[in-house]
């Protein structure tokens, strides 16, 4: 399974949650446009869970004096 379909396919889940934990009314037509959103915006989450992981081992690196 590629990594995007593991991102719609979570997403799916996701909205399968609040509908049923929430009760929330979701348009089948709703529900593939968001999975195909986050599928589509994978490149943009995965940078962005990376950026702190930069932010701390720039961080943790001593400090010249």
């Amino acid at each position: 399974m590629k990594i995007e379909e593991v991102a719609y396919a979570i997403a799916g889940e996701t909205l399968a949650v609040l509908e049923q934990k929430y009760h929330y009314r979701i348009p089948e037509e709703h529900k593939r446009d968001i999975q195909r959103t986050v599928q589509a915006s994978l490149n943009d989450i995965l940078a962005k869970a990376k950026e702190p992981e930069a932010a701390e081992e720039t961080a943790e690196e001593p400090a010249e004096e």
